[in-house]
């Protein structure tokens, strides 16, 4: 149980030194990252995923305002629309590479799904 939670505070640590650009100033930090839509804090416990979920539909780029710092502005991002409210989206970015369905390995990167989902 403490390797599988240490392996999810890694993976989200990675994805707070990410962006969707080549940028040189990544922010390091000690928190989980955040993203913050209408006044709402959203984080990015999940593994990423290679293909979109169906009923996800593109809504628009991530602002820069929403990204927090976290180097992920620009970002493509996915929600079901028909909702009233956004209690996930997904976010195409750069991300370390999955080893099998728990691990990463930050060393390696590719481009994939990554769910950010209401905080409670």
């Amino acid at each position: 149980m403490k390797k599988a939670i240490l392996l999810i505070l890694t993976f989200i640590f990675v994805i707070a030194l990410l962006g969707c650009s080549s940028q040189e100033n990544n922010v390091k930090r000690d928190i989980a990252p955040t993203i913050t839509l209408y006044d709402r804090q959203y984080v990015a416990p999940y593994m990423p995923i290679d293909e979109l979920p169906g009923g996800y539909e593109y809504l628009g780029d991530l602002p820069e305002d929403a990204a927090d710092d976290t180097g992920l502005a620009g970002c493509k991002m996915y929600a079901v629309k028909e909702l009233d409210s956004l209690s996930d989206f997904y976010l195409y970015q750069e991300c370390a590479a999955s080893v099998d369905e728990n691990t990463v390995d930050a060393t390696r990167r590719q481009w994939a799904y990554v769910q950010w989902v209401l905080s409670n």
